[in-house]
């Protein structure tokens, strides 16, 4: 069998996972049953994620409603919260709660009944991973297991694989060599193929989800077939467009810089998660705007996102393209989220593939010696 050792490691990995499920309970509550604080509780434990996205939706309030609570008296929350609760108190919807190790119970899932919702929980994660490493062991290509990623809030398995008989030289010159690979995520409810790409003078990998496949698996069988031969074709098979639109898309970054606009684009992904500032550091040692300050001498927080569209960083695309990758693919150097590793590849995928950057096609800034028409007199 082929890719024997990287088969045996996605079972083995995958078989401990699966066995932890198995201690997932569905738990019956009514709305009026939730204890609505600083966050949103079920019988003493918190809810979070997806099932906090899922029981905030269901109380049909907005994603952001928790934050009132630090605005508002304890008497007033109190009484809004209830009458939310209130209006669809005897409302029965089920929690799916796990038990770790330790014996603490999460809730990672809150919906609504579906007959079929445990036949089709317990059927997709054996089956796929059967399809990938069936797969993998009638390949001719030899792959590497770059990534195995059990996220448990949101039930969903990342398998990452590098194929190591690939080799792109992007620009020629032996020096900056990429090899092609396959990503699988998959839960309950979805599935989705990406290719991936690794740099390997320095390990930076992406997942670029813009020409993948997604499938909502939850909504029938149906799926199946096609889900399964995107996983064969993908693994059997290698790409002949892949390495030319990636030559393509890393020239078209060498050719030029970006803009303010792009660099606070990916400043603010970092923004966005900073729960307990723990990006901090990342944010103030690659996200560093003091030389813009000093160059443009203005507030940049004042200044239009036109504005920021046509200022120039200084900073050369691909450049800053390698330094994204960098961080999403070296996590003994830079500590970050698991999740977020994952989303910041896929975000620095987007940039590379990107149609056309934000200073391309601009005109110079030249004097123009316009002679005065009469009518303008």
């Amino acid at each position: 069998m082929n890719n024997f050792e990287v088969i045996e490691t996605i079972n083995t990995q995958a078989s401990r996972i699966l066995e932890r499920m198995g201690s997932r309970e569905d738990t019956m509550f009514q709305i009026n049953e939730l204890e609505i604080e600083n966050g949103i509780f079920l019988r003493g434990h918190e809810i979070k994620g997806s099932a906090l996205k899922n029981i905030l939706k269901m109380l049909g309030v907005r994603p952001e409603f928790l934050e009132y609570s630090n605005k508002m008296t304890s008497d007033d929350w109190h009484s809004v919260s209830e009458k939310i609760k209130g209006a669809i108190g005897s409302d029965v919807v089920y929690a799916k709660t796990v038990r770790d190790d330790d014996g603490w119970v999460s809730v990672i899932d809150i919906f609504k009944h579906n007959g079929d919702k445990k036949k089709i929980d317990n059927a997709s994660f054996d089956q796929y991973i059967q399809w990938i490493t069936e797969a993998l062991g009638n390949s001719k290509n030899n792959y590497e297991l770059k990534d195995f990623f059990w996220n448990a809030q949101a039930e969903s398995m990342n398998i990452n694989l590098l194929n190591k008989d690939t080799g792109i030289d992007v620009f020629g010159t032996d020096l900056d060599v990429w090899k092609m690979g396959q990503n699988f995520s998959f839960s309950a409810f979805n599935f989705d193929y990406a290719p991936f790409f690794e740099r390997l003078v320095c390990s930076n990998g992406n997942v670029a989800k813009e020409f993948g496949f997604r499938s909502n698996i939850s909504q029938g069988r149906f799926n199946n077939k096609k889900i399964q031969s995107t996983i064969e074709k993908n693994i059997l098979q290698v790409s002949t467009d892949m390495p030319w639109m990636l030559q393509k898309a890393t020239q078209h970054l060498k050719e030029n810089n970006i803009s303010i606009a792009e660099f606070q684009h990916y400043k603010n992904f970092f923004g966005g998660r900073n729960q307990e500032e723990r990006y901090d550091n990342i944010m103030a040692k690659f996200f560093n705007e003091t030389p813009f300050y000093k160059a443009y001498g203005v507030n940049l927080e004042e200044k239009s996102k036109k504005w920021k569209s046509t200022a120039n960083t200084g900073i050369n695309a691909y450049d800053f393209f390698n330094m994204l990758t960098w961080i999403a693919s070296h996590p003994e150097e830079v500590k970050m989220d698991k999740t977020d590793r994952i989303n910041l590849q896929i975000q620095s995928s987007n940039l590379l593939f990107k149609n056309q950057l934000d200073l391309e096609d601009v005109a110079t800034n030249v004097v123009v010696e316009y002679p005065r028409l009469v009518s303008m007199n």
